[in-house]
């Protein structure tokens, strides 16, 4: 499957779920070695395209490895967190605890 992943719409669907956070642990990882997977695939394509696409893969990746961090810590990964991240942070605060 080639689609990109609202990983703000699932993060905030497995929580209304009240999805055990183990779960979600595990789903977000899911998520981050599918997109590591794909990343890898475009760039081994010659497609006009593909880098941006392994791009937009990684990205993604490194996105849910912050949420990750933050779901194993208990506070932001990094200065790197966007304002779409901190508002997930602030979602999943409550498994955190």
């Amino acid at each position: 499957m080639n689609r990109m992943i609202d990983l703000d719409a699932k993060v905030r669907s497995l929580v209304e779920r009240k999805v055990p956070r183990k779960e979600i642990v595990s789903e977000l990882e899911a998520i981050a070695s599918a997109a590591e997977s794909r990343a890898k695939r475009f760039e081994r394509a010659k497609k006009k395209g593909d880098r941006y696409r392994a791009e937009t893969e990684r990205a993604l990746g490194a996105r849910v490895g912050r949420i990750l961090f933050f779901l194993h810590h208990g506070v932001p990964a990094s200065q790197r967190a966007t304002d779409a991240d901190r508002q997930l942070y602030d979602l999943l605060e409550a498994l955190t605890a």
